[in-house]
């Protein structure tokens, strides 16, 4: 004869314990690491751009070239079309005297021929 087994108890499901919501951290944005901007030098900046170079004003406010780079960014300035002009300008180069092309032809090396078997 068979023999019967006996099945488990059955358990009352439990009810899942929610889990616990975790208190947001209030994060710092990595632009507000160092010094924050005044409204006093972001008008000083806006000012400067316009003539300055970003490593010269950087040096005049006291601040990094980063942070003066990334406020520039962040507030979307750009340099006025006549600043733009004047920088792309290439510069003259020298003009080469004729007797330093003669000079450089003469210290070539001749071709060398070559033997005959």
């Amino acid at each position: 004869m068979p023999v019967k087994r006996r099945s488990a108890p059955k358990r009352k499901a439990k009810a899942k314990a929610k889990p616990k919501a975790k208190a947001k951290k209030a994060r710092k944005s990595k632009a507000s690491v160092g010094k924050e901007w005044n409204s006093a030098e972001v008008k000083q900046l806006r000012v400067l751009y316009k003539t300055k170079s970003a490593s010269a004003i950087a040096k005049m406010m006291g601040r990094s070239l980063a942070s003066v780079r990334g406020k520039i960014s962040a507030l979307g300035l750009k340099k006025p079309a006549s600043a733009r002009k004047a920088k792309a300008k290439p510069k003259a180069k020298p003009k080469r005297r004729a007797k330093a092309k003669k000079a450089s032809k003469a210290k070539a090396k001749p071709k060398r021929r070559a033997k005959k078997r």
